[in-house]
């Protein structure tokens, strides 16, 4: 049964424009329909990121799949000329990705 999985759905969040004005932002990458023991990780501009990164626990849903979140602490500076970041989970032998950058976010204003 473990290779018929479906590969894990990724949502990425930007930054939080209720945040207040700092010099960090926050990406939050949200994987559902994942296995328990998914492996979360992110690139900036391609390269891998080793620091700031914080991934919960997988959260069992209620048709048995799991969700994991993961979120990114990002200089705002980047974020602002548009640094494209990804977030990669891989379960099992599935790998999704999905990249965020600010021209491709719906603005507030």
């Amino acid at each position: 049964p473990g290779s018929s999985l479906p590969p894990p759905v990724l949502t990425v969040f930007p930054p939080s424009s209720a945040e207040p004005p700092s010099n960090t932002a926050t990406l939050v990458c949200l994987s559902s329909q994942s296995v328990p023991f998914a492996d979360v990780s992110w690139l900036a501009g391609g390269s891998p990121v080793s620091s700031g990164i914080s991934t919960s626990t997988a959260v069992q849903q209620p048709d048995q799949t799991f969700q994991i979140s993961s979120s990114l602490a990002i200089q705002t500076s980047d974020w602002n000329t548009d640094q494209v970041y990804t977030c990669k989970v891989s379960s099992g032998s599935q790998t999704s990705e999905k990249t965020i950058k600010k021209s491709e976010c719906p603005t507030d204003e």
